[in-house]
């Protein structure tokens, strides 16, 4: 087994020339949540696994989990896992045109307590609010955590790999790195190629899922309203909301009625335009896309390749090594909301905003302390500041979490279109000049 402390570009090489030298347990061609999960969890169990990616490490993984499956226990194990990828979120959901009666359904707040919930909501009277409790996701980084961790627990997996398989009856295919100009092939041998079946009962629907500049407002909560009876999200994040639309075709004439409609619920001095939509996404939704799905397509896999029932799988999720994970046994947003300020007090000598480092928190996890430790180490040579964290963050994910180019790392940071300062991403041509140095 590679040394899995260096998840790295340089090391790519060792990784193929030990995948040729035995045969695997199970190995995959394509790569998502419940790939990464399985292999975590077939290696922990004493399986050899394999999973060789044609692209890079992305997820198509909803980045909601609603409220009706908030209780799952196969969630709600994963979750307290990987507690700062899988966050709580509280909504004041705004429901229009509902009788008096459903004001005492469970969840209703009363019109008088609203400004306890949020101070800046105008609430027609012919609505009511009820609170709810969902997750919100980082669905590329619950993927590369499932995978650094899976690889630490001495799984083989790679990005950028094309494959070719030479008979299915002799078990064996050949791979070669899309990466590296001599184009060396080898030779793969497994008991079993698995794959996942796309749902035949696929939602066809679609959501528009759009990036919003935050605009200087703050919010307690994250927030539901109607518009021409489909739904849309405004959820919160460090420095923008994600405003997710049900069935809304991408036109300004339909983007500006969300705004619009937006703009009469909140009593601020701003208001929101076209201008300020950072980035805009079309999702095809999926059942097997929810972390749901996902976690019963692993249950389903467990059970029939390695004899896992149900309620051992829920206690084999529950206790998972995963890494970047240490927070001291905090798992309650409350108790990682202090430890992240406490981290920043720690690293904000080097001259960090604190937005950013709560960017960084959320996505690398107790990892920051590695990242806070390189920018003390560089910050006698480059100084306080935005390009000292640039580059101790490409350096971190060069040599902790496989990206081969730029594209890599920036899909890597902002995956969905155009990031913010708070993101740190480097000038591109630091990104290449940085690659070009490495040794391979």
């Amino acid at each position: 087994m590679v040394d899995s402390a260096a998840f790295s570009l340089t090391n790519r090489k060792k990784f193929l020339e030990l995948s040729t030298q035995s045969e695997f347990d199970f190995v995959f061609l394509d790569l998502d949540i419940k790939e990464a999960l399985f292999a975590l969890l077939a290696v922990r169990m004493g399986f050899s696994c394999a999973i060789f990616a044609p692209k890079d490490f992305t997820s198509k993984l909803h980045p909601i989990v609603n409220v009706k499956d908030v209780d799952e226990k196969s969630i709600q194990a994963l979750r307290n896992r990987i507690p700062h990828l899988i966050l709580p979120d509280e909504y004041l959901s705004i429901e229009a045109n509902k009788s008096r009666i459903s004001g005492l359904l469970k969840g209703a707040i009363k019109r008088k307590d609203i400004a306890k919930y949020e101070n800046i909501l105008k609430i027609d009277e012919t609505c009511n609010v009820f609170l709810e409790k969902e997750f919100k996701i980082s669905s590329n980084r619950l993927l590369i955590t499932l995978i650094k961790s899976a690889v630490k627990a001495g799984a083989t997996i790679l990005n950028h790999i094309h494959t070719d398989i030479i008979t299915t009856s002799n078990n064996s295919l050949t791979v070669s790195d899309k990466t590296y100009v001599n184009n060396l092939q080898y030779s793969i041998d497994f008991k079993h190629l698995l794959n996942y079946e796309t749902n035949q009962q696929v939602n066809n629907n679609k959501e528009l899922h759009l990036k919003l500049d935050k605009k200087g407002l703050f919010l307690k909560r994250s927030l539901k309203f109607s518009v021409n009876n489909e739904l849309v999200r405004l959820v919160r994040y460090q420095d923008h909301f994600l405003l997710i639309c049900e069935n809304i075709v991408d036109n300004d004439v339909k983007l500006q009625l969300i705004l619009d409609e937006l703009n009469s619920i909140l009593d601020w001095d701003n208001k929101y335009s076209l201008n300020d939509i950072l980035s805009k996404e079309i999702v095809e939704l999926a059942q097997t896309n929810t972390l749901k799905g996902e976690l019963l397509d692993v249950e389903k896999f467990a059970k029939k390749y390695m004899d896992v029932s149900s309620a051992n799988f829920i206690d084999r999720v529950k206790h998972l090594p995963v890494v970047d994970t240490n927070f001291e046994s905090r798992i309650e947003i409350q108790e990682l909301i202090e430890f992240a300020d406490f981290r920043f007090d720690e690293a904000k000598q080097t001259g960090i905003n604190p937005i950013a480092f709560k960017n960084l928190f959320y996505r690398y996890g107790s990892a920051t302390d590695d990242l806070t430790e390189k920018a003390y180490d560089l910050h006698g040579e480059l100084g306080p500041g935005a390009e000292l964290w640039q580059t101790v963050q490409l350096w971190y994910l060069i040599h902790n979490e496989m990206i081969c180019d730029s594209k890599d790392y920036l899909t890597r940071i902002c995956p969905n279109g155009k990031g913010s300062d708070f993101d740190l991403i480097a000038d591109f041509q630091m990104v290449d000049d940085y690659f070009a140095k490495m040794i391979l």
